[in-house]
């Protein structure tokens, strides 16, 4: 209990650090990208109409001397930090599945889906008959995840995320007696086990798309 105890404290030391790292890399490309851009699309722009003009006006006069490349600053500033917070946690949730997945499955992973699914088990219909049924208890069970504040939040996350990745395809709904419970569990950790070695590359990606934004504003007067 004690060495599971350390094993979640150095979980979620893991995911802090890669979310720091992460966003004081994305917040640093997309600040300075965001004022090289905007000089770069301003520097042009007649004083004379600009000089008493507010900041939404100034925007609008920006837009239409330069439409395109207002318009990439403009999705750089406002959607980067969106993209950014999404695949960090994406990258963040695959590093520590893999991680878990390889290390303490056996005694953490399992034990944890046998307490949150003894708990739904006694929510669960007597027959799945269709995927339809199956979908809706996953929807279910997930929700009671999210909110079972006893278990620890990494965990769960942990746990929704395998779950939201299990798919139907091979499950035969003829058979009698179908056991929710039993093909949850199996299902989840196999989709957890299929999780590979989590990569940076779209995160990278979108800091090169950024940048190349930048270039073509620099480079063109559109």
């Amino acid at each position: 209990m004690k060495e599971n105890l350390k094993y979640i404290v150095k979980l979620s030391s893991v995911a802090l650090f890669s979310f720091l790292k992460i966003n004081i890399l994305a917040t640093f490309s997309t600040v300075v990208v965001a004022i090289m851009g905007f000089i770069l699309l301003t520097k042009n722009i007649d004083a004379g109409h600009s000089a008493h003009t507010s900041a939404i006006p100034f925007l609008i006069l920006t837009f239409f001397a330069r439409p395109v490349g207002s318009i990439l600053w403009y999705l750089v500033c406002i959607g980067s930090p969106f993209l950014f917070f999404a695949l960090g946690n994406k990258y963040i949730l695959q590093k520590l599945s893999h991680k878990i997945i390889t290390e303490k499955s056996e005694n953490l992973i399992n034990p944890l889906l046998d307490r949150i699914l003894e708990k739904f088990k006694a929510k669960q219909p007597n027959v799945l008959r269709t995927a339809g049924d199956f979908s809706l208890e996953k929807l279910k069970l997930i929700q009671d995840i999210k909110t079972d504040k006893a278990e620890n939040k990494w965990l769960r996350k942990i746990i929704v995320f395998g779950l939201q990745k299990v798919q139907l395809d091979d499950v035969d709904f003829n058979q009698e007696n179908q056991s929710f419970t039993n093909i949850i569990k199996v299902k989840t950790i196999q989709s957890l086990e299929n999780i590979s070695q989590p990569s940076r590359k779209l995160i990278w990606m979108l800091i090169a798309i950024q940048w190349i934004i930048l270039v073509f504003i620099w480079l063109t007067k559109y």
